[in-house]
Parts: structure tokens; sequence; C-alpha cells
């Protein structure tokens, strides 16, 4: 199949008779019609909207809600490598690659990405193809190489490396120029060596100056952080959102109320840890209808195979899934204490954002809930909550049709039927998945 496809040509659209989950976290509001003219949702009324000439869609016994929004991943082609491993991580430029896998993502009703670190060269470019139109693909918000120190964890040749301040500032300044990211991301963390404090990462002041940096020039921040104290060096030096949850141990009620207090987004990624343990003793799961629609047989053997090996050896698998009820315990205290946590992945394939919805709702958080944790919150996480994220009048038109009712089971998120991203439907069928090459 080539790379290069069209958009669908845009038409007015008229959803009839569908309930409506908005977002917002209202009710439901059942025998609805949406209007959307051009890229924006026009109008929402229970009673009948002229439409003269717009597609009708029939949504009888279906269910609308806003397009899912992943806060949290990397697109595969632009780098390979251990990312704990600076040195050990290489650039590349498989286009391919990353249109399958941003096509993962519509095909899984997912509408809008973040890529939380990444090629520069490689994200921005899939960035402006989408963005001038030229690209099937959701939305995507991007942060380009991280932030980190000389030999820090994540430092590999597409981080931008501060020693200190002074070239720090100029680094940066060019980085926001050249770029001109929709996030800038921070990485504190010890990980490479399993939370040794020898490892080295970003000073505390290091952290506010590049935090206060990107404020002046209008940008957003976000963190990788995996232990408490550095999370709090972060909320108190004003960062924007957090890559990670605190998710190795149990957190601090003062930690949490100060997280709610600020309405400090936090990207959930349970599943990045999740399945690293989970593989380990029933690699089955990407055997599932997703799965196997959207990864060609050779990638499932080796995400079950060799990979699955290579966490057991390292010990990844283990820790991980010593952390899972620290994870799961410290997400159900920030939900219930009401923190906008936004649906995040850290992973590279569509499927996994409703392996992140099961992972939240056996944490303990209502079906209904996630509906405005992976769309309003998520887009609350790149600072877009105020166009995306809600099916309301004035908002862009990134909707998904669902056979069932995501409310009543968490399953029902991935009963895709339709997607419409832009105002546009996109044609499923026509995705470049394994799914549609078996079809032929």
């Amino acid at each position: 199949m080539a790379l290069s496809f069209a958009l669908p040509a845009r038409a007015d659209i008229l959803i009839t008779n569908v309930t409506l989950h908005d977002g917002t976290g209202a009710a439901a509001q059942a025998g609805v019609n949406v209007l959307i003219k051009g890229d924006k949702i026009a109008s929402i009324s229970t009673a009948a909207l002229k439409a003269r000439g717009a597609m009708v869609i029939d949504g009888t016994g279906k269910y609308l809600i806003p397009g899912l929004f992943d806060a949290h991943v990397h697109i595969r082609g632009g780098q390979a490598g251990a990312v704990g491993q600076g040195a050990e991580r290489k650039t590349t430029m498989d286009r391919a690659a990353g249109i399958t896998a941003l096509h993962s993502y519509l095909y899984s009703g997912v509408t809008s990405v973040y890529d939380s670190g990444n090629n520069p060269d490689f994200i921005y470019a899939l960035r402006a193809e989408e963005r001038a139109g030229k690209l099937i693909s959701p939305r995507i918000f991007a942060a380009g190489g991280t932030i980190s120190v000389p030999g820090g964890y994540g430092a590999g040749p597409t981080a931008l490396k501060i020693a200190n301040w002074e070239q720090g500032q100029v680094d940066r300044a060019a980085k926001i120029a050249r770029e001109q990211p929709d996030m800038l991301k921070l990485i504190i963390d010890r990980q490479g060596l399993y939370a040794n404090k020898a490892v080295p990462t970003m000073t505390p002041d290091m952290v506010k100056n590049v935090i206060a940096f990107a404020a002046s020039k209008g940008v957003r921040t976000t963190v990788h952080i995996s232990a408490e104290w550095d999370a709090e060096t972060a909320l108190n030096a004003g960062i924007t959102a957090f890559a990670h949850p605190v998710l190795r141990a149990v957190v601090n009620d003062g930690y949490i109320e100060a997280l709610a207090r600020g309405k400090v987004p936090v990207a959930t990624t349970m599943v990045v840890f999740d399945s690293i343990a989970r593989v380990a003793d029933d690699p089955s799961f990407f055997d599932e209808p997703l799965f196997v629609a959207t990864m060609t047989e050779a990638e499932r053997e080796h995400a079950k195979g060799s990979e699955r090996e290579r966490y057991i050896a390292s010990g990844m698998s283990g820790m991980f899934k010593l952390m899972r009820p620290h994870a799961q315990a410290n997400i159900k205290r920030m939900h219930d204490a009401g923190v906008v946590l936004a649906l995040g992945t850290d992973r590279t394939i569509g499927p996994m954002v409703h392996e992140e919805l099961k992972l939240l709702h056996a944490s303990g958080i209502k079906p209904f809930d996630l509906i405005k944790i992976g769309t309003l919150n998520a887009a609350a996480y790149v600072g877009r909550a105020n166009d995306l994220g809600s099916v309301e009048p004035g908002k862009l038109a990134d909707v998904v049709l669902l056979d069932d009712d995501p409310a009543a089971d968490v399953a029902n998120f991935a009963a895709v039927a339709r997607v419409i991203k832009n105002g546009r439907e996109i044609d499923l069928g026509k995705l470049d998945l394994p799914v549609n090459k078996k079809k032929k």
C-alpha cells in the first residue's frame, strides 16, 4: 500500500438520534442530533436539525464520544535502542512505521496523540504533514527531543543535554525557535540504575529555570519522574503537567492534595509498566482482536518472544509486578481527590489505549469517569481543552461513534464504529494496517 494518503473530501455531517457522552462529565443525553459543519461542531439538539446536503449518519442504538486522546506516546520509527542507556539510542527515519502506528491509533478511536519525546526531525515532519492536511493521522502534538543532563536518564542523541544554566538557556531558546514544540519534556530520574542517586539528574534550580524559561516563551512543560521528592520539586517549580504518576511506592496525601489544588494534569501511563510485568506470565493479550488488526504476525511474535525474554532477563518484569499494587492505589487516590488524570500509555500503538483504560477501571475508576479522563482531561494536558476534548458547539469536530455504551463496560470503548477527525470521516478500511492488507 502506498504511503501517501489523500484526506477524504469534507462535507457537513449530521449524526441523528444518538446517545451522547460529551466528555465534560455531564450525564449522557439520549436522542441527540449533532451537526458538524466544516471542521467544527455546529449544533447539538434533541430537536431536528436542518442540514441540507449533509451526510446523515443514523446513530440509533449507538453512542457518541469525543475522540480519544493519548497524552503520552512515542511514535515508532524515529529512534531505537534502550531509553535508559543514552549511548545505545540511535535515530531513525522510518516513515512507514510511523504512519502505520498513527493509523493504529485512528483504528482504535484515538483522534489526538501527544508524542512525549522522539527524534525531532522525524516527529515534526509527521506533525507538519498532518497539520497541512497531507496525512491521514490523529492530531499530533510533540515535544521533540527531551531535556536531560549529560550522562543522565534519557540523554540520547536527540536529547538536549544541559550542563549549566548559561549553555542551557541558549540551547533551549534555539530549540523552541527551531521546533516550536507543543510542550517541553524534562527528565528527572535515576532510573538508569534503578533509582540509584549516583546517576546524574537535573538539580532543583535547573528544573526551576527550565520551567520558568519555557513559561516566558508560552510553552507548556511536562516532566518524567519516578519518585515523589522529584515530583514535588517539579510541582513547586511550576510544571504544567506530569508525564507519569508516582507509581513505585505509596505517595503522601499532601502531594496528592497539592496536585488536585493546582489542577496539574497527570498522564496515567499504567500500561507501560503493567504490560512489561504482564507479558512475563501471559503474553496472549497480543492475540486479542485490536492487536491482531494493527500489528503484523512477526511484530506480535517478537513481543511475545524475544522482547518478553529481554524484560524477564533484565528484571524489569519482576520489578514492575511489584509496582502494580502501588500504582493502582495511587491512581485511585488521585482520582478520588480530584486530580486531573489524563489518559496516557507511554507506548507506540493504538490498542494499548484500551489496555490503559482497562487498568484504570481495575484500579477502581468507573467507566463513565474514564470518558473525561480519555478525552477532555487529555486535551487539558496539552493546553487545548478550549477547542478539543469534548462534544460542544464551536469545538473541533473530533468524535467517535461506538456500537456499545462505554459507561456500561470499559470494553465498549473499543467498539469503534466510525471515526471523525477534523470534520472528516476516516475510512478505517483504507488505513495502512495488517487487518486491511489481509482483506486483499
